[in-house]
Formats: structure tokens, C-alpha cells, sequence
């Protein structure tokens, strides 16, 4: 029986390409995160990455502090400040009475 001309080949769709590693096997590449991608969703990178492996050391909180320090000393006298100042210091909310 003959095609119609309008019958075309059908292709089965594929979410994820074919590289695409879902076993943890020897051949796995060191790192590799399985499913992290839209199966599972922003959920399981926050539950990773509040992991304890992640927080920051107190030498990386201190240098993190210093930093902050001294971007807050030249904000005031730098463009930083004047771009800074023009934001809106407060939280606004809505006010419905009258």
C-alpha cells in the first residue's frame, strides 16, 4: 500500500538527549548529578546546596564580612552610593484606608 502525501515519518520525542546519563555505574563521570534537571526541579537544588558540605568556612565568612565592609565604605563616596541611594530604603505596602 502506498503512502499519502501528506503521511509523514513520526519520530518519537525525546525529553532529554541521548548522552544524557541516568545510571550510576563505573563509566558515570565523577560529579554527574542524575535527574537534577527539569524532573525534579529548583526543590532538589535548594535541598543540595543547603547542605552542610556547602556553608561557607569562617575564613570565607570573615573575608565575606571584610568585603561587605569596605563595599559599604566606598558606596558612600563612589557611584556605588549614588546608585544605592536613589533605591527606596523601605518595604512599601499597600494602604487601603481612607
Amino acid at each position: 500500500m502506498k503512502k499519502l502525501d501528506t503521511e509523514v515519518l513520526q519520530y518519537n520525542y525525546r525529553a532529554f538527549p541521548g548522552e544524557f546519563i541516568w545510571e550510576l555505574n563505573e563509566s558515570t563521570p565523577e560529579g554527574h548529578l542524575p535527574l537534577t534537571n527539569a524532573l525534579r526541579g529548583t526543590q532538589l537544588l535548594k535541598s543540595i546546596l543547603s547542605h552542610p558540605a556547602f556553608k561557607p568556612t569562617e575564613e570565607e565568612a570573615l573575608l565575606e564580612k571584610a568585603a561587605a565592609e569596605a563595599e559599604g565604605k566606598i558606596g558612600v563616596t563612589g557611584l556605588k552610593g549614588f546608585m544605592d541611594g536613589s533605591k527606596s530604603k523601605r518595604v512599601l505596602k499597600s494602604d487601603y484606608s481612607f
